[in-house]
């Protein structure tokens, strides 16, 4: 009988045991499963404004300002990027570009080159007029289109584009082709010294010219 009552308390000793064991085990293991929080990302310092022109309408003076601060009352816009085509045919020149030329043309004064816009908005109709004539004069619409394009697909439809100075004083023009992209003018053409567009950023670089106008026509 002795010997049984002592094999009961070494077993339920051993059993204990176990137990103990398993529970401490298992609060080592949760000990060990600690919540590490996600590490936020620092904030990035937010873009810099676009830098913007602005023309003042008495002075015909530039000053600096950006997309933030924008131009006062008294003052014009040139914009902030290269200027894109409207969403629907306009009745006018656009005043982003108007407002560059006037800025470029009071700086050209200064320095003693008369700058004019011989040609700017054009009509659906006009245009077309004008390229049944070149089809006309050049024998094919596709020699035609390097120098006028189709009503569709011309930039002074959309106005976009301006001649400058057409057809007598290159020279003057040469000003512009130079300094124009100080005011986010740039020549279009290589074989069209008068024509002039929106192209780039007030004072920033211009793009490679196209060869010619039929650059433009999509396929």
């Amino acid at each position: 009988m002795k010997i049984k009552i002592t094999l009961v308390l070494l077993a339920a000793i051993l059993v204990g045991v176990g137990i103990g064991f398993c529970m401490g085990v298992q609060s080592q293991e949760d000990a060990a499963v600690v919540e590490v929080p996600t590490p936020t990302a620092t904030p990035s310092a937010s873009a810099s404004p676009l830098q913007l022109l602005c023309l003042d309408s008495a002075t015909k003076s530039v000053s600096s300002s950006d997309e933030v601060a924008g131009c006062s009352q008294m003052q014009e816009s040139l914009g902030a990027t290269a200027i894109a085509a409207p969403l629907q045919h306009p009745f006018k020149l656009n005043s982003f570009l108007q407002v560059r030329f006037l800025a470029a043309q009071a700086a050209a004064k200064k320095a003693g080159y008369p700058l004019f816009i011989t040609s700017g908005f054009r009509s659906y109709r006009h245009q077309a007029t004008l390229f049944k004539n070149a089809v006309a004069k050049y024998g094919s619409k596709a020699e035609a289109s390097k120098w006028v394009l189709p009503p569709e697909f011309s930039h002074h439809t959309w106005g976009l584009a301006m001649d400058i100075n057409y057809p007598n004083d290159p020279d003057s023009t040469m000003w512009l082709e130079i300094y124009g992209y100080e005011y986010g003018l740039c020549r279009a053409y290589k074989n069209e010294w008068w024509h002039f567009e929106g192209l780039t950023a007030p004072g920033q670089p211009c793009p490679p010219m196209a060869t010619n106008a039929s650059s433009e026509q999509t396929p």
